[in-house]
């Protein structure tokens, strides 16, 4: 699977993700986010998450030379390699 179809299914299950990473749902959802989009050194989606009514911009970032995934919030922050988020979706497509 090519890295920009990760990212696409990463981010269709990032409510899924927030929740895991917390330990219980943090009641954080995804309002939107863009397809990812090539950059320089990777690929970047920008979106917003809602949480108690407010909305946050997020951020999630691959850098091709480190081979990891950041998400980034004002209320969160996540850096994982691309390895862990594909184990990550293998276990949510088990269930």
């Amino acid at each position: 699977m090519k890295v920009r179809a990760i990212l696409s299914e990463f981010i269709h299950n990032l409510d899924d993700f927030l929740s895991a990473e917390a330990g219980i749902d943090s009641g954080i959802k995804v309002v939107y986010a863009t397809d990812p989009q090539k950059i320089v050194d990777g690929y970047v989606v920008y979106g917003v998450v809602s949480l108690l009514n407010v909305q946050y911009p997020f951020e999630v970032r691959y850098n091709k030379h480190l081979k990891t995934v950041e998400v980034a919030s004002q209320i969160f922050w996540f850096k994982r390699s691309l390895k862990q988020v594909k184990e990550f979706l293998k276990q949510v497509q088990s269930h």
